[in-house]
């Protein structure tokens, strides 16, 4: 039976490896950054805007979806490209595929996203015109 010590240290190694793919992925790929860097917007916006609870909730969970797709999506690859490195027909369309999972559910988000903050920005726009307007 392992003692408290022996499993603390194998849950740090197992999250040392899951820091090492969060590196590797943001190193290796842009559209894992491109996406990590709307997710700082989004929380910014979060942080600006008086969001509901379950608001923030939906929206955090989207941006993990998004991300986590992106993750699988890389993993994928990296696989189809070591069990069939030349460009075969099926690997080509099971790529195409997953980068198609990862696109709607990145504008599925997008569109959230937008029904969500589109109200607070519209009350924020107002209000900043009769800022400007009273000046």
């Amino acid at each position: 039976m392992k003692t408290l010590i022996q499993k603390f240290d194998y849950f740090v190694e197992s999250f040392r490896y899951a820091v090492r793919g969060l590196v590797y992925a943001w190193k290796s790929e842009q559209n894992f950054r491109s996406e990590v860097y709307v997710a700082i917007l989004v929380l910014i916006m979060m942080l600006v805007f008086p969001l509901r609870p379950i608001e923030q909730v939906l929206i955090g969970l989207l941006i993990v979806w998004v991300l986590t797709l992106e993750l699988i999506n890389t993993v994928l690859e990296r696989m189809a490209d070591i069990v069939k490195p030349k460009v075969h027909p099926y690997i080509k369309i099971t790529k195409d595929l997953m980068a198609a999972a990862v696109l709607v559910s990145a504008a599925g988000a997008a569109v959230i996203g937008i029904i969500i903050f589109y109200p607070y920005w519209v009350n924020f726009s107002s209000v900043i015109l009769n800022w400007f307007q009273d000046l």
